[in-house]
């Protein structure tokens, strides 16, 4: 009985010591930028995880928009965007080929 008490009043300090700051889980890490961005989508990651967002490209830049799952092309054109979005419109990945 002699160590009942002492390790209720240890034990809640002990677990509290595990908690993450909130400082650190409330950072949220910046989008992962292309290494080969030959077309430009380096510009377009920040729109990544917005719904419909508006993108406006160059008036002479190859570009094409498909949802997952769509068939496309297997040509690879290093300086076309792709723009990838999911079935409810979230953009989700942007690449170029």
């Amino acid at each position: 009985m002699q160590f009942a008490i002492p390790a209720v009043i240890v034990l809640p300090l002990l677990l509290a010591a595990c908690v993450p700051d909130p400082s650190e889980s409330d950072q949220v890490a910046p989008p992962p930028r292309l290494a080969d961005d030959t077309c430009g989508a380096n510009n377009y990651v920040p729109l990544i995880g917005q719904t419909a967002p508006v993108i406006s490209v160059p008036a002479n830049a190859a570009y094409r928009k498909y949802t997952t799952g769509d068939p496309v092309t297997m040509d690879y054109n290093s300086k076309r965007l792709n723009f990838e979005h999911d079935k409810s419109g979230k953009l989700v990945r942007v690449s170029c080929g």
